[in-house]
């Protein structure tokens, strides 16, 4: 009960500086219970894709939780403290799409299998790099090992059976998808249970994809501090939330209860709790 207290405690203080050691003492939670999967010698299909994804969140995390501390700059001998909002609300834009992915390639059941789903994610990608460099030689290396790696997922889905037993029109669609996810972001969003992050990331969207908002943005920012700090304090708390669904999702799909996750704090799992 103390330690619940406490962990509610922490995570209704709103400063910027309590939410970023909030923040970083889950990320490197995040790192111990990832590592776990190593010393376990835990082995499942795509661990590598795995592993870059969470890497990428644990990255994130960190880039948040320093360009939250805000920068000096001198002008004419005076030092100017500077926050670069904008690159934070991008940064949290990226956090939640890998998060988005990262849900709907391991840890969520929407009744298609995960070798599919994989599969269809990575063709969809090289498929998109390729057609970026369809200026160039194909016998570029870089270009000729992403179409070697095209080929050898394509081989992988033809020999799935879900792929054997698709109609014709559903595989052209399988082989040459529109898009990296085989159902719509919304239904993603609701399947992974963690309130309504679609509303955030179209926030954050449409902050990056105008850049006369982005302009406007950074100008209120810079008369009001205060406006940065609260906008900092709310993405901190969104990457925390985020930080800890993904701990509850790995240590209960490959069984690491026992290991990082029982040794650290108790208020740190409170918080982990209240924030899933």
């Amino acid at each position: 009960m103390k330690e619940f207290i406490q962990a509610f405690e922490q995570l209704n203080n709103t400063s910027v500086k309590n939410r970023r050691i909030i923040l970083y003492d889950l990320n490197s939670l995040l790192a111990d219970c990832t590592q776990d999967l190593y010393d376990t010698n835990t082995k499942f299909p795509d661990a590598g894709l795995f592993e870059k994804l969470i890497i990428q969140i644990i990255n994130h995390n960190l880039s948040i939780y320093n360009l939250s501390k805000g920068a000096n700059i001198s002008i004419k001998k005076t030092n100017i403290l500077y926050n670069d909002i904008t690159a934070v609300y991008s940064i949290a834009r990226l956090q939640i799409e890998t998060y988005v992915n990262l849900s709907y390639l391991f840890f969520i059941d929407i009744g298609i299998s995960q070798e599919l789903r994989i599969c269809i994610y990575k063709i969809q990608g090289l498929n998109q790099q390729i057609l970026l460099t369809r200026h160039h030689p194909k016998t570029h290396p870089q270009i000729s090992k992403m179409r070697n790696e095209l080929a050898k997922e394509l081989r992988k889905l033809r020999s799935l059976e879900e792929f054997k037993l698709a109609s014709r029109g559903q595989k052209n669609k399988y082989i040459k998808p529109k898009y990296a996810r085989l159902i719509k972001p919304v239904e993603v969003y609701h399947l992974m249970k963690i309130g309504d992050l679609s509303k955030t990331h179209s926030l954050y969207s449409n902050h990056i994809h105008s850049e006369y908002i982005s302009i406007r943005q950074l100008n209120s920012a810079f008369k009001n501090q205060n406006e940065s700090l609260e906008g900092f304090s709310t993405v901190l708390m969104i990457c925390s939330r985020i930080t800890s669904s993904i701990i509850k999702n790995l240590v209960t799909k490959y069984k690491l209860e026992n290991e990082s996750f029982a040794k650290k704090d108790k208020v740190i799992r409170e918080m982990i709790k209240l924030l899933t």
